[in-house]
């Protein structure tokens, strides 16, 4: 299958990336794994919107990316699994995307429970409308299921309403965004005597090459979160969808073990012998610590003259690669200077 989008999407994360990280980090990172290295990796060059938007690539569809974009003399190997993108690369980045400023796949990263539920409560909703209660759910998650139900019992607007009701929230969510079209979403959707396209119709239907449908899909559901979040009030029927998805992003398992033990006055090196893991992966859940948690306070993890050093020696270069940092503040450690990085990576 042709992916000159999902091509455009590598190239412009590798030059992100500036060949300071794998070619494979941006696979991890269009999957969503969530490490803690990924999660770092994803602000510090600033590609958190690519985050978890194609979760179903696979390592060898990656690799068939990569080859044909090398074959296409996009980018060059630059030593092994490290690549960077060509004059012609850069060429082809000069074309620009504006919905791409709508995708924000590090915040709304359960955008397909959200999708499921929303399909599910349309074609729930439209069918009520006609009293018809024979029909095959659109959605087959039990899950999905249960939430709809529950959904019918708190909703306030009576049911032969709740299709119109619903209806009014969806345009006025689809209002002002001439960047993508609204069918995107809205072709997808199954109603009474009305069934609903799969992905692959969908980008077959508005001629759209599939893994541009795929980004532009998922910039627009993106975007109807956001508005419901940043306006509950004026989508309340939206607003129960979203009710209670995480839309602040949470930290990993492992990451909150270490944080509960922190809190109980536990050092890195105790908490790394209870939990019988590397005092490494114990500091890497600090970083993640100072990445999520605005409050957080790094100080007792570094001096706050080593703080000022490293900012000054980062304003000083323009790769984001901490033995350069190093170099030029030798007595401190990576981890202080990720946890730095981490914290003040914006200041200047």
């Amino acid at each position: 299958m042709s992916t000159p989008f999902l091509e455009y999407v590598v190239l412009h994360c590798l030059h992100k990336l500036n060949g300071e990280r794998t070619i494979y980090s941006i696979y991890h990172l269009l999957s969503g794994k969530k490490s803690s290295q990924t999660i770092q990796d994803a602000h510090l060059f600033q590609l958190t919107k690519f985050f978890k938007t194609y979760s179903s690539i696979t390592r060898n569809q990656f690799d068939e990316i990569v080859n044909s974009l090398v074959e296409q003399s996009m980018i060059f190997e630059t030593g092994e699994q490290y690549y960077v993108v060509s004059e012609s690369g850069f060429e082809a980045l000069k074309t620009t995307y504006p919905f791409l400023s709508f995708l924000d796949g590090w915040h709304f990263q359960e955008g397909d429970l959200f999708w499921e539920r929303l399909s599910l409560l349309v074609q729930v909703a439209s069918h009520l409308s006609e009293h018809e209660v024979k029909y095959v759910p659109i959605q087959r998650n039990r899950h999905v299921q249960a939430w709809i139900k529950s959904f019918l019992r708190q909703c306030n607007v009576p049911r032969a309403k709740l299709s119109r009701s619903l209806y009014e929230e969806l345009i006025a969510c689809f209002t002002h965004v001439s960047e993508i079209d609204p069918a995107v979403v809205v072709i997808r959707l199954t109603g009474f005597q009305t069934i609903g396209l799969t992905e692959k119709q969908a980008s077959d239907t508005l001629m759209l090459e599939p893994t541009l449908y795929h980004y532009q899909f998922y910039a627009l559901i993106h975007d109807m979160m956001n508005k419901i979040q940043s306006n509950r009030t004026r989508f309340p029927l939206l607003a129960i969808v979203l009710s209670d998805l995480q839309t602040n992003v949470p930290l990993t398992e492992s990451t909150k073990k270490t944080y509960d033990l922190l809190n109980k006055g536990f050092s890195l090196e105790e908490i790394g012998k209870i939990r019988n893991l590397k005092v490494n992966t114990i500091q890497d859940h600090i970083v993640e610590l100072a990445l999520q948690i605005d409050s957080f306070d790094i100080t007792p993890f570094i001096e706050g003259e080593k703080i000022k050093h490293i900012i000054a020696a980062k304003n000083k270069t323009t790769s984001k690669q901490l033995r350069y940092i190093k170099e030029l503040v030798p007595d401190t450690t990576y981890f202080e200077i990720r946890l730095v990085m981490t914290k003040y990576g914006d200041e200047r």
